[in-house]
């Protein structure tokens, strides 16, 4: 029998996250493009940026070409994409002269996410960012493309105390994600999540 489900961020009921979440406005404006595929991961984290964030907004597809409400966003306001593209700079040298209005950022696995880059032009023509100073994610049980791979939440959090100058912000983020994670590894079982996810360090 599937196990019911809450009805805003489609965890189990046993493990739902509402409640450690108190809608924040974020310093910009935030639009997350996520790949189908992601939209149906169940540990996907763009979900709790949009229930933490008011002022953020999650578009589901492939081909943004013709996507009526990203093309008049574009238009009219000073949007910068977080993806380390042809036109990406350091987050900190841009930080330093921008005030980016909004923040576009490319939710799925590094593959979906080029995917998305290379299907819509428009998004290559933006002034892009790369972080820079990055912690270690704690996205403990999704293999990672590479050192220094974050999170969507995490990517987010970290360019917006770079963007506020302020290293506590949106902690609440950071803390339900935590906890996802720690109720999806008591849900598996310690001795599951030691043999998937951590052989390399045994």
């Amino acid at each position: 029998m599937p196990r019911s489900l809450c009805s805003r961020c489609q965890r189990p009921e046993k493990q739902c996250y509402c409640k450690a979440l108190k809608e924040e406005t974020a310093c910009m404006d935030i639009i997350i493009l996520q790949h189908p595929r992601e939209s149906r991961h169940p540990l996907n984290t763009a979900r709790i940026l949009e229930l933490g964030i008011g002022n953020c907004e999650v578009w589901v597809g492939e081909d943004f070409s013709a996507h009526s409400q990203l093309l008049r966003t574009l238009a009219e306001k000073n949007c910068f994409l977080l993806f380390p593209g042809a036109n990406a700079r350091a987050s900190q040298d841009v930080l330093r002269t921008e005030r980016p209005e909004v923040l576009i950022i490319l939710d799925g696995t590094w593959r979906k996410a080029k995917k998305i880059y290379y299907c819509n032009p428009l998004l290559q023509q933006l002034p892009g960012i790369e972080l820079t100073d990055l912690s270690l994610s704690d996205y403990r049980i999704r293999k990672a493309p590479g050192a220094g791979a974050l999170s969507t939440v995490e990517a987010a959090v970290t360019l917006l105390r770079q963007a506020s100058r302020d290293s506590k912000a949106h902690q609440q983020l950071l803390d339900t994600f935590s906890l996802m994670i720690d109720q999806q590894i008591n849900a598996m079982g310690q001795e599951v999540f030691r043999k998937n996810y951590q052989q390399d360090n045994g």
